[in-house]
C-alpha cells in the first residue's frame, strides 16, 4: 500500500480594495489589521470616494 503525502502549501495573502464613488478596484499585499469591510484611504483615481475592504484572500507561492 502505497502512501502519499499531501504538499503543505503556501499562501501569500492579498486585499482588494474599492471606491465606493467610481468603482475602481485594486489588489494589494494583506497588511495587518485588514477586514473585509473596513473603509481605508480616499480614492487615488478619482479622489472623492473612499477606498473599502471588498476581499480578502490568499494566491499559492510557487
Amino acid at each position: 500500500m502505497m502512501l502519499f503525502k499531501k504538499k503543505e502549501e503556501v499562501l501569500d495573502p492579498y486585499t482588494v480594495e474599492q471606491c465606493n464613488a467610481c468603482n475602481k478596484t485594486s489588489k494589494r499585499k494583506f497588511k495587518e489589521g485588514d477586514y473585509v469591510f473596513k473603509t481605508t484611504d480616499k480614492c487615488p483615481s478619482c479622489g472623492n470616494g473612499q477606498m473599502m475592504i471588498g476581499k480578502i484572500f490568499g494566491e499559492v507561492v510557487k
